[in-house]
């Protein structure tokens, strides 16, 4: 290990330093192309409620900022409530300590005002078999809000809607969080795997990354299973590829991202492409383009979300029927997640394929949804929320304990 006075470098494999204490995780790719923004400690703490959330969180964070030595660009972590009535907060976090991991190497610099030394890592504890149980939405309660949400959309009250269903998963011990995230990185390469107050997931749907005045987003809507047959996968592409029923479900989420992105700039949208993950195929989209003026990637998220990808069409009336189908505050799945700059760059991903730990940490609240058009059947939006659960399910699994 080296060290000067504002930086600490250590050479050791990407476990090791998510055994560091319980830091702040944004990661993604496998190989020579992993790379990852760790934090640690807290240098500021911003949180917000409200339909105003992303504006005072971007406030907040830009009084902040310009207290800083001139020339530093701190980074802070944010995760984003779905609902503008959401029990739970919103929260931006500027770790005192910001780490950046790639090819075997983790290099540490400070944030904060007060020295902090970077944490020794932790030994693996015992683990606890995970006791998984219903959530609000049981599955014949979730057959029956697919269903109903079918009459709704027939009878013309909405066009798409995302029902969404919960499990709990209890352990008697805090849960094993360094060992989840390393299991949710390597079985997700192609994802963005993320810890931010206790949301801790791996997503595959870029919401908004913004590099100067580039802004560009990733839609995901329409799905199909991975069973890993190359022959039948490439069947099911293809049919996924002509489905109409995930075409329509796909261009509500795809419009409603490109729609808002262009009242801010000039962006250009490509044809749909099926995008394959371990467990699921998605159509996906790319939407790409310049921002005719400044926007923190934290202000553009709050402009795109919610997309019709996790919410529906028109928006406000899905949301009514989100909230009276499912019955539960999705508090901060489904919504943005990720970091941002002082400059404004930064990358947020929707908050999918995750659970949120509570205080003790012993239980974790796992979320899946799907979107539902005139077409779905609920026995098959059931079974895709099944396939949703299953990266969070599997990387809590004791089998595969590295």
């Amino acid at each position: 290990m080296t060290a000067g006075p504002d930086a600490v470098r250590v050479i050791e494999p990407f476990a090791t330093s998510l055994r560091r204490g319980t830091p702040l995780v944004w990661a993604t790719g496998a190989g020579d192309g992993l790379a990852a923004t760790l934090g640690w400690g807290e240098a500021f703490r911003a949180v917000s409620t409200g339909p105003d959330r992303f504006a005072e969180l971007d406030a907040a964070f830009d009084r902040w900022a310009a207290t800083r030595p001139p020339g530093s660009n701190p980074v802070a972590f944010t995760t984003v409530a779905f609902a503008d009535d959401s029990a739970a907060t919103s929260v931006l976090v500027v770790p005192a300590l910001l780490g950046r991991w790639s090819h075997g190497t983790l290099e540490v610099t400070r944030q904060g005002d007060t020295p902090e030394a970077l944490p020794e890592p932790t030994d693996p504890p015992e683990f606890e078999e995970l006791e998984l149980l219903p959530g609000r939405l049981t599955r014949q309660r979730y057959r029956n809000a697919v269903a109903t949400a079918v009459e709704r959309i027939r009878a013309g009250e909405v066009e798409k809607v995302v029902v969404a269903r919960d499990l709990v998963a209890t352990a008697p011990q805090p849960l094993d969080l360094p060992a989840l995230l390393d299991r949710l990185q390597r079985a997700n390469t192609a994802s963005w795997t993320f810890h931010v107050d206790g949301l801790v997931g791996s997503s595959p749907e870029m919401l908004v990354a913004v590099r100067g005045n580039r802004v560009r987003s990733q839609v995901l809507a329409g799905s199909a299973p991975v069973t890993g047959d190359v022959h039948a996968d490439d069947v099911t592409a293809t049919r996924l590829a002509a489905s109409a029923k995930d075409h329509a479900e796909h261009a509500y989420a795809a419009r409603s991202v490109a729609e808002r992105l262009a009242s801010l700039g000039e962006v250009a949208t490509r044809d749909p492409q099926v995008k394959r993950l371990p467990r699921i195929m998605h159509l996906a989209t790319d939407i790409a383009g310049t921002l005719r003026e400044a926007h923190s990637a934290l202000e553009v998220a709050g402009v795109v979300h919610p997309s019709a990808a996790v919410c529906g069409t028109p928006t406000d009336v899905a949301f009514g029927v989100i909230a009276e189908l499912e019955g539960f505050d999705r508090g901060r799945y489904a919504g943005p997640v990720g970091w941002v700059d002082a400059a404004g760059d930064g990358e947020f991903v929707i908050a999918l394929r995750c659970g949120q730990l509570d205080e003790e940490g012993t239980t974790i609240r796992l979320f899946a949804g799907g979107g539902i058009v005139a077409g779905s059947v609920p026995n098959d939006e059931l079974a895709e929320t099944a396939r949703k659960f299953l990266p969070m399910y599997e990387a809590l699994s004791p089998v595969d304990r590295p």
